[in-house]
């Protein structure tokens, strides 16, 4: 069974309204359940209001939005219980903080849930550990961790309540390298240890290729390209077509292909430049 799917699915602001503005404009894509799906594109291009469709935190204009098979709005009653089973992660989700203590923090969405005492501390505990925070962290305030703490203690409040499809909304936005590295390194092993869908939104490319299995570049609120990175950027001037860049690595493998080397059109981390270059050169394939 697919993570989720969208059926030809729009939204418009302020519909009818002098205002009214289209987000996302016929979009039919699926998302495969296991993977993590990258989702890039150009501020404006639809990508945050892609994810609170499938959250349900807003109803398409047209169009349906299915979650393990489906349709959320059937029984809009009920949609509460799509946000515990799609987890949304805003971006800058420290200015969400509120509680007194990191673990009263993370126990927020457990307990509204209505799960049993034992059962929010064991999940309060995973998710901690999940994001790296350690325990003798949990009873203190979160406002006076550091920024990479307090976006590790956001993304474990969501991974608390246990979803199956995790999304998040630049979740490496604005951390140093090192906690970008950090933050993003946990998310994958998450989603390797728990076997959850992750959908990723970024607006770097470098993060798509190297964490992502599916990418969708949204362009002007369409989906304009949807495949496996290798297909995504071994079309480089399609992606370049709309603004948007290739890893630096994929531009370098480029220059070197045009210099004569017999390099593959679809490499785009260091680890498999490395691995190429070696390849090639090893093989005669110095530039003629």
């Amino acid at each position: 069974m697919n993570a989720a799917q969208l059926k030809n699915v729009s939204y418009i602001y302020s519909k009818d309204t002098p205002f009214e503005k289209t987000a996302v404009s016929g979009v039919d894509i699926t998302i495969e359940s296991g993977l993590t799906t990258g989702v890039i594109g150009h501020t404006g291009s639809g990508k945050s209001t892609l994810s609170q469709m499938i959250n349900g935190l807003i109803k398409p204009s047209e169009g349906e939005v299915f979650v393990l098979g489906k349709n959320i709005w059937d029984e809009p009653k009920k949609i509460k219980q799509v946000r515990f089973r799609v987890g949304l992660v805003f971006q800058y989700p420290e200015y969400q903080l509120f509680e007194e203590t990191v673990r009263a923090d993370i126990a927020f969405g457990p307990k509204n849930m209505k799960l049993d005492k034992d059962e929010i501390e064991r999940r309060v505990l995973d998710a901690a550990r999940f994001v790296g925070i350690p325990e003798d962290m949990l009873d203190r305030s979160p406002f006076d961790l550091s920024g990479g703490q307090k976006r590790r203690v956001a993304i474990a409040g969501v991974i608390a309540m246990r979803p199956d499809i995790l999304i998040l909304d630049e979740p490496a936005a604005g951390l140093d390298p090192r906690g970008r590295n950090e933050i993003l390194s946990r998310i994958s092993e998450y989603k390797k240890e728990t076997g959850s869908t992750v959908v990723m939104i970024s607006h770097s490319m470098e993060d798509m290729a190297k964490y992502c299995d599916k990418i969708l570049v949204m362009n002007r609120g369409k989906a304009f390209l949807y495949g496996t990175p290798s297909e995504i950027f071994s079309n480089a001037h399609l992606v370049e077509s709309v603004g948007l860049g290739v890893p630096q690595v994929t531009r370098l493998m480029q220059k070197l292909r045009d210099m004569g080397y017999d390099l593959s059109p679809s490499v785009y981390t260091v680890e498999d430049a490395a691995k190429e270059i070696i390849r090639a050169l090893g093989g005669g394939g110095n530039a003629s």
